[in-house]
Formats: C-alpha cells, structure tokens, sequence
C-alpha cells in the first residue's frame, strides 16, 4: 500500500475465490493515526465488491485492544460479528481476545448496517 508513493502499509486478501474473502491490514507505525487505515478499507471494500461481483461479504478480524482498527472498521460500515475470548497469542505470551467483523454487499450498497442478533439462543 502506497501514500505520496511511500510504503505505507500491507494489505492481505484471502479467499478470493468464495464469496466471503477476508483481508489483513497492516499500517506502518509512522502511518499510523492519520487516517490512512480508514482510507484503506474504504478502497479495498469499494473495491473488492465493485470488481468481484459474487462477493456477498468481506470479513476482517483485529485483536481486541486494537481501538484504531476497530474504530476504522465502524467507519466503513463493517459490524461486529464476532469475539473470540483469549484467541490471539501476542509474542510475549499474553493472549488477547480476538474480534471479528464484516460488511454485507446489501449493506455496503444501501449505506445501512445490519447487525448480528446477539440475543437468539433459547432460555
């Protein structure tokens, strides 16, 4: 990922070929904060549904203290679908939990989110 065709960061697609890719953003610490990530996954998810026309959603996960992507994923009208407790080990062995969001075709197109029913397990 470029910026004033500077290496800003990394994006990672994965699975490509079903209609649920997901990808893996990566901003370079003198990126970050400035709007760059936010900027990334507007592209990408414009992108990603304008030219891949069987796309029915786009998934990304983040670790749960990462604020600055969350808050970039809400942004783009991606909604959380997903906590995963103690999921994603960090190099000095501390585990994190792990969250995952994504954003609907129908959504994207409409300007509206759709979030999950957190409340439909039986008594």
């Amino acid at each position: 990922m470029l910026v004033n065709g500077e290496r800003a960061g990394l994006v990672k697609l994965q699975d490509l070929t079903d209609d649920t890719p997901m990808f893996d953003l990566r901003i370079g610490r003198a990126w970050r904060g400035r709007g760059v990530g936010t900027e990334a996954v507007a592209w990408l998810t414009g992108y990603l549904f304008t030219e891949l026309p069987g796309i029915v959603r786009i998934e990304g996960t983040t670790r749960q203290d990462n604020q600055a992507m969350r808050a970039t994923f809400r942004k783009n009208g991606y909604a959380k679908e997903s906590h995963y407790r103690e999921a994603w080990p960090a190099p000095d062995g501390t585990r994190h939990d792990s969250i995952g969001y994504a954003i609907l075709r129908r959504d994207w197109l409409s300007g509206t989110i759709t979030p999950p029913d957190w409340h439909d397990e039986l008594a």
